[in-house]
């Protein structure tokens, strides 16, 4: 399968969007007429009026916690040299290798899906956005479409053979089933094989895991995490312990069924976080690359063939970091695929019917998103003209899940997602300006950007759509064209607060103008400002003001980061006559920018107004 497109990564990103905010720079609401601003006074009515509750004590649906700490990755040389005299196991030599050297790693704390991805959870993805199922859903049409293949494969031939000349009948194989059903599965019939719903979705590639999981506000867990959550700190082959033995354990090869489980069939192989099936039913994605571990080296192993004949074994593994680390084994291979330290090597367009997926998911809200948006959207736009990086760990932001019900029986932990709301800020990486006139004199060179918003939620103050924005300052004053002009201006900043803006040619249609150039006749330059760009075209959509940029000491790294919630009583109205109340609902996130002095801070406060009844209940924090 090809991977992805951006159209297709839109389609599943539907809203990710906008915006920021300044410490240095203390933000205020934009001044759109008397809506914000109560002539006759106004009150808070308190510091936080929303029923948001602490992503800590809540996780994502269909997950479990996993404490952070260190785990045991990879395998000892000896212990495989041992498993390596099973003169079965030999030709595994070389994937066995790539196990080595066993080291310990840390793990921040995170989520884990308690079962693999199922039919019915992915099918609910499939119908929320237009994407293509597996094949294993169409097979009746591509049974008939083979069918039809064949017949005529056979008049060519029969054809050919009247005129005295070869034809050779090209054979249906899974490359041409696989095609056939990428350009046709959207007028053809389908739906989940009967009796599977709640059995692992197979048949689909990394590209088809990795667009579930951004469409869900999840993620593919690394492979690290995936080791951590089958066996934590421990150092045992599979999640239960180090029995060979996996009867009521897990679905391997030893349990002679060629078909799938349902999820969750096999209590007795929990992982000590309670994670089930990590071993057999299908091998599962990870975002690790096929390469060496940390200070690898080949090893050398002495085994014992039939009728006792020892032997060195040398091998060598294939590394290929174009390729992902698939684990946990397959009802197809036995125990010894099935140990939580097997990697195996898979290409990421590879689909087959024991190859699936679980999620993960960071603790911070809408984190996992942040990273989907920066890798699809942000990295990529033409609007990031500086090379600018933005610290993802550093996102503040807030979501809600919400999930559907379904008939039947299903096990403890077990949730469909069928929506994923959220909104979320992720701060520049670095900041080589100090607030006040250093950062003023560069933004009016070039609107500086703090960091990219997006969002689910329509914001009314500054006026933002769902979608994705580049955030940037913007300083009050005339446009400067070069940064050596800006810094000719350094020694008389007085002087720059009284000079007149620059006059933009108002003639020329808007059309003709560069996206620079358009945002300039659109902002008011005697203002400083928050700029909200498209993130994929740079264009201007809104913006705020903000109070005088003033000069202040950089902070140490103790600022809050976070997003709280606030309601505010306003008087509204043209007249004094016809001004009533209203309240509205507001949101602020909180987050920081690291000065190019690591040690170093630049809190950022950006309070907006959100749609009212936006924030209802079920929001994380």
């Amino acid at each position: 399968m090809t991977s992805t497109t951006s159209n297709q990564m839109r389609t599943i990103l539907q809203a990710l969007a906008a915006s920021v905010c300044l410490a240095a720079i203390t933000l205020s609401s934009p001044a759109s007429g008397s809506s914000l601003t109560a002539p006759f006074g106004d009150k808070k009515k308190s510091d936080d009026a929303s029923p948001m509750v602490e992503a800590s004590k809540v996780a994502p649906p269909g997950t479990v916690p996993i404490k952070g700490g260190s785990t045991r990755v990879g395998s000892k040389p000896k212990s495989l040299e041992e498993l390596l005299q099973t003169e079965a196991y030999q030709g595994f030599a070389r994937t066995l290798d790539g196990e080595t050297p066993q080291h310990d790693v840390k793990v921040p704390p995170f989520h884990m899906g308690k079962f693999e991805v199922t039919n019915e959870q992915y099918l609910a993805f499939v119908e929320a956005t237009g994407y293509r199922p597996p094949t294993h859903w169409g097979e009746t049409a591509i049974f008939a479409a083979q069918t039809e293949f064949g017949r005529q494969e056979a008049e060519k031939a029969k054809a050919a053979r009247d005129a005295g000349e070869r034809y050779v009948r090209k054979k249906w194989d899974n490359g041409m089933k696989k095609r056939w059903w990428d350009e046709n599965w959207a007028d053809s019939e389908w739906s989940i094989p009967e009796s599977l719903e709640t059995a692992p979705v197979v048949f689909v590639d990394f590209a088809d895991a990795s667009a579930y999981c951004e469409w869900a506000g999840v993620r593919i867990p690394s492979e690290q995490e995936w080791i951590h959550s089958a066996r934590a700190n421990k150092e045992q082959w599979f999640p239960w312990g180090d029995e060979w033995d996996a009867e009521g354990r897990a679905h391997t090869q030893e349990s002679r069924r060629k078909k799938l489980f349902n999820v969750g069939s096999f209590p007795g192989g929990a992982s000590p976080y309670g994670v089930l099936d990590q071993s057999g039913s299908v091998w599962e994605w990870t975002t690790g690359k096929y390469t060496a571990y940390p200070k690898f080296k080949s090893n050398k192993y002495k085994v014992k063939k039939a009728g006792g004949r020892k032997e060195t074994l040398e091998p060598a593994p294939r590394w290929n970091a174009n390729q992902r680390v698939v684990m946990g084994g397959a009802f197809q291979f036995g125990l010894l695929a099935a140990r939580v330290t097997t990697r195996r090597a898979t290409p990421r367009t590879e689909t087959t019917d024991g190859l699936g997926f679980r999620l993960s998911a960071s603790t911070a809200p809408g984190r996992d998103t942040a990273d989907a948006v920066w890798r699809n959207i942000i990295r990529n736009s033409g609007a990031r003209k500086g090379g600018e990086t933005f610290d993802t760990s550093e996102s503040v932001g807030i979501d809600r899940y919400s999930t559907k019900s379904v008939e039947g029986s299903r096990p403890e932990g077990y949730a469909v997602i069928d929506g994923y709301e959220y909104a979320v800020f992720v701060p520049r990486n670095e900041l080589a300006q100090s607030p006040g006139g250093e950062l003023n004199r560069a933004s009016r060179v070039a609107p500086v950007l703090f960091g990219y918003f997006s969002t689910t939620i329509p914001f009314a103050e500054p006026k933002l759509d769902p979608g994705n924005y580049l955030v940037a300052y913007r300083g009050k004053g005339k446009v400067i064209s070069t940064e050596e002009e800006a810094v000719e201006e350094e020694a008389d900043d007085a002087a720059e607060e009284e000079e007149a803006p620059i006059e933009i040619d108002d003639k020329t249609p808007l059309e003709l103008l560069t996206p620079e150039q358009r945002l300039l006749r659109q902002i008011d330059l005697t203002e400083n400002l928050i700029i909200f760009m498209d993130a994929e075209t740079g264009e201007y959509v809104a913006s705020m003001k903000t109070s005088k940029a003033q000069d202040q000491k950089d902070n140490k790294r103790t600022s809050v980061a976070g997003v709280s919630a606030d309601q505010k009583v306003v008087w509204v109205g043209a007249t004094v006559k016809e001004k009533v109340q209203e309240t509205h609902d507001f949101l602020t996130f909180d987050a920081k920018v690291r000065r190019t002095a690591k040690s170093r801070i630049i809190p950022i406060s950006l309070r907006m107004r959100v749609e009212n009844g936006a924030i209802g209940s079920g929001w994380r924090r």
